[in-house]
């Protein structure tokens, strides 16, 4: 037993199973079809590209820092070591965001897998919509019943629970790809693969690619595929809980090559299955319905069975996630002690307790997006953004130290990836991470105490107000849709 609360320990297969299972949710179920939205096939494998050597890059740097600085558990460790207490704040409110959002989509996409069974009950096709008043209770109260289960059975039954969810979900996934294998057409993949496109409501024309419309198509995905690896870090972010501290980078290294594996086979493969123009317009969760439109309704039913296993089982993991660097900020007075108060069974609280309050909130404003999923998406995209960023700049920082191209490197590829990643697919989501923040701000001055923040911390926070102030005017006039 951990000194902490009494949390068991966690071992090797455990946190693989952690990180695939944290990335593993509704992303991979749904990216395909987003990915035909927005880009033809060929624009499609050089994003993959991109995304490989970002993420790659991502995934050595916490492996490093878990081997170098075991000391330090997960990215507000990082973010304070290397930028200090506001940044460590920022990372962690941002970090927190990120999670409640990502749990948002997980919860929306549950109720549209459910919406399959609507053939034999009529009353569950309500759940496709993804803010209909049925979709809105539905994801309320079963995000309280995962929170009860955490606080009731804690972060090591869930564990134990994630591993076998794992095998069976990553065997689901291999039964599409055969399936894939079988139906793939190669005059249907060659079809548009090196071609501008243009989605008009969506009735799809293509045209000979230019580099503006090579751009146009490379950012229309970014955040999607992105979105699939939000949750690589979850072994660093246990880090306290590991039963050895090598096991963070063997299961951060391990979980990262299967994830890029299966990311891009199965984005791929349905490009050659169906033509893009059908890809681009059936219905959400779309590996689902790929299946139905090839394979027939049992296979569709199988698909959505091993999806709503597969979303219980990323919920569960992402549950805990977004709590813990509140429960750590809280450990080195940052944020307020009651974000780290833990029960018998070492889950944290008040930090659960919180997290669904905000999400709750969130719920709410989903009457008033068009693109309920796509928004909860973009919002947990670009949060957990600003926290890699951080995680980035203390490795860049440790490798200029050291006077070390192997260490700074990636720190550095890190946070360029970062940073383009949101300037061509997100500044609006960006944008809207502020108003997080400056409640952040506010556990932050209330905890530290203003006489204790320095001048720079101050202006960071004023400029970001100003940010969150303008985003606010922005919604209220229309200038920033959701």
């Amino acid at each position: 037993m951990d000194e902490k609360g009494g949390a068991k320990k966690i071992g090797l297969i455990a946190l693989i199973s952690g990180v695939v299972t944290s990335c593993l949710g509704s992303g991979i179920f749904n990216v395909s079809t987003t990915l035909a939205q927005g880009s033809t096939i060929g624009v499609t494998i050089v994003a993959w590209i991109f995304v490989m050597i970002g993420i790659g890059a991502l995934s050595w740097v916490f492996t490093s820092l878990s081997r170098t600085k075991p000391e330090l558990n997960g990215v507000t460790d990082y973010a304070y070591a290397g930028s200090g207490k506001l940044a460590a704040a920022s990372s962690g409110i941002s970090y927190f965001v990120s999670g409640f959002s990502g749990n948002l989509a997980f919860l929306i996409m549950l109720s549209q897998a459910i919406s399959i069974f609507s053939r034999y009950v009529p009353f569950l096709a309500a759940f496709q919509e993804g803010n209909s008043p049925e979709t809105l209770i539905f994801i309320s109260l079963f995000s309280w019943l995962l929170t009860w289960g955490v606080v009731k059975f804690g972060a090591e039954k869930v564990s134990s629970f994630n591993t076998i969810v794992t095998v069976f979900k990553v065997g689901a996934l291999f039964v599409f790809i055969i399936f894939g294998i079988i139906f793939f057409k190669s005059g249907i993949f060659t079809a548009h693969f090196w071609q501008n496109m243009t989605n008009n409501m969506g009735h799809l024309t293509f045209s000979e690619m230019t580099f503006s419309g090579f751009m146009s198509q490379f950012g229309a995905g970014l955040l999607s595929m992105i979105f699939l690896f939000v949750g690589i870090e979850s072994a660093s972010m246990l880090g306290d809980r590991a039963e050895k501290k090598s096991d963070i980078g063997k299961a951060t290294m391990i979980g990262t090559v299967v994830l890029f594996f299966l990311y891009f086979v199965i984005s791929v493969l349905p490009f050659g299955m169906l033509s893009q123009a059908k890809l681009a317009t059936i219905s959400q969760p779309g590996l689902v319905y790929v299946t139905e439109n090839t394979v027939g309704p049992l296979g569709s039913a199988f698909m959505s069975i091993a999806l709503i296993i597969t979303l219980v089982g990323a919920l569960l993991s992402w549950f805990l996630l977004p709590v813990e660097p509140l429960q750590r900020l809280s450990e080195q007075n940052i944020f307020p002690k009651w974000m780290g108060k833990t029960n018998s069974v070492g889950a944290p609280v008040g930090s659960l307790v919180f997290t669904q309050v905000l999400l709750q909130a969130l719920i709410l404003t989903l009457i008033f997006t068009d693109s309920a999923y796509q928004f909860a998406l973009s919002l947990c995209t670009v949060a957990i953004v600003i926290s890699y960023f951080f995680v980035g700049m203390y490795q860049l920082k440790l490798g200029l130290q050291q006077h070390t191209a192997k260490v700074w490197l990636p720190g550095l590829i890190v946070v360029v990836f970062e940073i383009i990643a949101v300037a061509v697919s997100g500044l609006e989501y960006l944008a809207l991470s502020t108003l997080v923040l400056v409640l952040g701000f506010g556990f932050y001055i209330y905890t530290v105490g203003s006489n204790k923040i320095k001048k720079f911390e101050w202006l960071m926070m004023a400029i970001v107000t100003i940010i969150a102030i303008g985003t606010v005017i922005g919604l209220m006039t229309g200038a920033i849709a959701i």
